[in-house]
């Protein structure tokens, strides 16, 4: 299961609006969730952006994003800031997290 979200990245003590990408695998009752998001390079350069920030969801709920290493100007000019799998007991957990699956993610 796939969705796209807008949600808010925290770089220091910044907001800034941002578009997300969640990948969702059910195994019996349990859902896991992996975000990712594209964000310019040298955008991410003049936030003081370094390896991590903070996706704040609509729901509140937080998510740590994560860049293998620093980025610089020898980076792609969109980098890929994932998430590591986060996991939800049930549904009602994920789309309180996620509300942009509805009802029926499936």
């Amino acid at each position: 299961m796939n969705v796209d979200g807008q949600g808010q990245l925290l770089i220091g003590e910044r907001l800034f609006p941002m578009s997300y990408h969640v990948t969702v695998e059910q195994q019996d009752a349990r859902y896991t969730a992996t975000v990712e998001l594209q964000a310019p390079r040298d955008w991410l350069i003049r936030q003081g952006f370094r390896s991590e920030a903070t996706l704040v969801l609509a729901s509140g709920e937080r998510i740590q994003l994560e860049h293998d290493g620093p980025v610089d100007v020898t980076d792609s000019i969109s980098v890929l800031l994932q998430s590591h799998p986060v996991g939800y007991e049930d549904r009602d957990a994920l789309l309180a997290a996620f509300p942009e699956f509805g009802e029926d993610p499936a």
